[in-house]
């Protein structure tokens, strides 16, 4: 071999061993930095006319495709069970659950003992206010459950808008790094820092919208949500929504009074079993509003109509007349089955018993229309409402249609449905964070392995002294023909 061979074949090799020793100090660098991919020197054999050599084929990124599009969906399961988790534990944390003291369930039964106290001594005023407090705290924690579901919808409509919003931005990173992709690799740049990039972004909005990751020409990629909706293909998506000021009982997505959810102009489903983002925290916001929450609500308004017929029935207070409000009303007045919806954010006592409303608890004891109080020691009136109470009633409405019960068994009933949903919720969040942990983990086995890139180190360093071991040689020997002429 030549000595130009030689030193060809040495440059080379130390070029190599340096770019080489760069790519480790860099994977080792980044050995904790789960965004990152393990970068590997690809390299071959030179070889131009009598020059030889090692040469550099390109630097690659060592991924595992279906090991990631596994762990982004089991995030993306993870981020809609932990939101609606949070929301379904506020609900309960509002209504409380059955053996809750201070809980709707708790209240309605302590509303019955209070009516069996006052009626054992009609005479004394202590139980007769006593029994109305307690009225009224059922009818209180009745409001302050349906006005907590709204409050929460408007919170969530909230949080769609700025999950929207926020969705975009990732989108439009994406488009630029995909087009930044494309150029550095058309000039023969380095992009591997650029595709890491892209690759946090990816894995960010499959948290919102689970995803499916197409390769398109020159390194750019296609983003397509898990039910068939195109997010980003050369260019992003437009994704727009509407968020409201105050969300109420009366808004729905069905009746135009809350904002869907459109994709460059074409609304699509963004709840239910037909949502075209199903799977992560965005569908779960919208499931949330549009359907958990509004379903709790029609089950409150429900137990709310339940008991405002138990007490506005003819031939409970033979004081009212036909149509006349009883204990229970809606906002003051007589209740109206076509009025139903928002019941529960409306009930209030009678203002004839109310003592903030100028009221007396006598009338609780002699009637609700009575003009002066009557004989202090009959107990016929609120012995007939601990009766309405006790009555096996069927639900006139809501998904417990039919359904008999006594008021307290009834208020129970939803209590523990609500229980139910987050205990069934937090179980499927429990086992979709399990696998979240055991993928994430896979993942990080799969990355930079400290070890491989250690040893890697010691074979460059080798390859680096040998390679300039040849380079002295070849000085020495030609000096000694220089030295020799």
């Amino acid at each position: 071999m030549s000595f130009s061979g030689s030193l060809s074949n040495a440059l080379s090799g130390l070029r190599v061993s340096s770019l080489a020793a760069e790519i480790v100090s860099s994977n080792l660098a980044n050995a904790t930095n789960a965004a990152y991919a393990t970068r590997d020197l690809e390299i071959s054999v030179r070889a131009s006319g009598a020059a030889g050599g090692v040469g550099v084929v390109g630097v690659t990124r060592s991924v595992d495709p279906t090991l990631l599009g596994e762990w982004r969906r089991a995030r993306a399961s993870t981020a809609e069970l932990s939101t609606g988790n949070g929301y379904l534990a506020r609900v309960e944390q509002v209504s409380g659950a059955p053996e809750t003291p201070g809980s709707l369930a708790d209240l309605m039964t302590r509303f019955e003992a209070a009516l069996v106290s006052a009626a054992a001594r009609p005479d004394l005023s202590i139980r007769l206010d006593a029994a109305v407090s307690s009225a009224g705290a059922v009818a209180g924690a009745l409001r302050a459950t349906s006005s907590e579901l709204q409050a929460l919808r408007t919170e969530i409509d909230g949080k769609i808008g700025q999950t929207v919003t926020d969705l975009n931005a990732h989108l439009a990173r994406l488009a630029d790094l995909n087009s930044r992709i494309i150029s550095a690799e058309a000039s023969g740049a380095p992009s591997q820092s650029l595709h890491d990039l892209r690759q946090d972004g990816i894995d960010k909005i499959s948290e919102i919208v689970p995803l499916r990751v197409f390769p398109r020409d020159n390194g750019a990629v296609a983003l397509v949500s898990t039910t068939g909706t195109v997010l980003l293909d050369g260019v992003a998506a437009r994704i727009d929504f509407s968020a409201t000021n105050a969300v109420t009982e009366f808004r729905t997505l069905a009746n135009g009074g809350l904002s869907g959810l459109s994709v460059d102009g074409f609304d699509i489903p963004a709840s239910g079993a037909a949502s075209r983002i199903g799977g992560g925290s965005l569908a779960a916001l919208f499931d949330l509003r549009d359907e958990t929450l509004p379903g709790y609500q029609t089950e409150i308004d429900a137990l709310a109509r339940n008991l405002v017929d138990r007490f506005q029935d003819s031939g409970l207070d033979p004081t009212l007349g036909a149509g006349e409000a009883g204990l229970f009303t809606d906002a003051g007045q007589a209740f109206d089955p076509v009025n139903e919806t928002g019941l529960a954010r409306r009930i209030a006592l009678n203002p004839q018993v109310d003592p903030e409303a100028g009221g007396a608890s006598w009338r609780l004891r002699d009637g609700l229309q009575a003009a002066a109080p009557g004989n202090s020691g009959d107990g016929t009136v609120l012995l007939s409402m601990i009766d309405r109470l006790a009555e096996a009633r069927p639900v006139a409405s809501g998904s417990q249609i039919g359904l008999s019960g006594t008021a307290a068994s009834l208020t129970a009933t939803l209590l523990s449905g609500v229980a139910a949903d987050l205990t069934g919720n937090e179980d499927r969040l429990s086992y979709a964070a399990a696998r979240s942990a055991e993928l994430t983990e896979q993942k990080l086995r799969s990355g930079v392995d400290t070890d491989t890139e250690l040893q890697k180190l010691m074979q460059i360093e080798k390859a680096y002294a040998a390679n300039a071991q040849v380079l002295r040689t070849v000085d020495e020997m030609i000096e000694v023909l220089l030295g020799a002429t």
